[in-house]
């Protein structure tokens, strides 16, 4: 083997002679900005109808949300003591509505929605949010892994 085949080896093994298989899933833009709000609109029903095994389903097992007021809940709170306690009466999605692509695997979803409810026992109170949620995919899945508001007006 000459001096130019081991270069050539040592280059393909390292993965520098050809561009990295990641880099060729590159996801088509329209399609994942549809595929994830399509994803987030069914989490926001799954909170609704209280779900928790449609939002088992949609939450990461390492997933972190964080709330308008500075409530930060894990999965499993989410799943035991929100959902079980939280009537949403009502949500909307404003239409427009943005997507940051950080690499093939990683995505960030940031739209604004108003939504209706309460907590059991308080009054019904409208919030208005700009909410961004972290999506990353997982052996061909799409997981959200962190859920973030910021209040509005």
């Amino acid at each position: 083997m000459t001096l130019g085949r081991r270069s050539l080896a040592l280059l393909a093994v390292t993965g520098l002679a050809a561009p990295p298989a990641r880099a060729q899933r590159r996801p088509d833009r329209p399609t994942l900005r549809e595929e994830l709000m399509a994803l987030e609109r069914q989490s926001w029903e799954y909170l609704k109808s209280r779900n928790r095994a449609g939002m088992r389903h949609f939450l990461a097992n390492d997933a972190v949300l964080i709330f308008a007021g500075g409530t930060r809940l894990f999965k499993s709170e989410m799943l035991d003591d929100m959902m079980p306690n939280y009537r949403l009466d009502s949500y909307a999605i404003d239409p427009q509505y943005g997507l940051r692509v950080i690499s093939p695997d990683v995505a960030v979803l940031l739209y604004r929605v108003t939504s209706r409810g309460a907590e059991r026992f308080d009054r019904t109170e409208t919030t208005k949010v700009l909410a961004s949620s972290l999506y990353v995919r997982r052996d061909g899945r799409w997981w959200n892994v962190l859920y973030q508001e910021t209040p509005v007006k």
